[in-house]
């Protein structure tokens, strides 16, 4: 349990950051990010004070190097196939996040493959 609410909540700031990047959080990305945090909550992996410390994260600023470093440890101690799944999930809710607002940014799709690249994502 504790790894899927780390998850979570790295989903969340992950997303956060590249909606961010471009120094525009749109709304679409805002909400995007909470319906995913209410459709975690409806099929009962976190409850109401979770999903609060999680949505807490959306009033924080993050960093790259700060992504990928959290990425790294939440990683840590999964297989090579276990961990391509965990990150190839949160790359694609990256770009969905990102494709919210019908517009990709250069400094976002600057960012997202400085990420890939980090992490050895396809």
């Amino acid at each position: 349990m504790e790894k899927i609410i780390s998850t979570v909540k790295l989903m969340a700031k992950t997303g956060l950051f590249f909606a961010n990047c471009d120094g525009n959080f749109d709304k679409r990305e805002h909400d995007f990010i909470d319906h995913f945090l209410s459709g975690i909550q409806s099929v009962g992996d976190i409850d109401d004070e979770l999903k609060n410390d999680v949505l807490d994260t959306l009033n924080h600023r993050y960093t790259l190097d700060g992504i990928v470093e959290e990425t790294c440890q939440l990683v840590d101690g999964f297989n090579d196939d276990e961990r391509k799944a965990i990150l190839v999930t949160i790359s694609q809710f990256v770009l969905k996040v990102l494709s919210k607002d019908k517009r990709i940014e250069s400094l976002e799709r600057a960012n997202y493959e400085e990420w890939k690249k980090r992490l050895d994502v396809e």
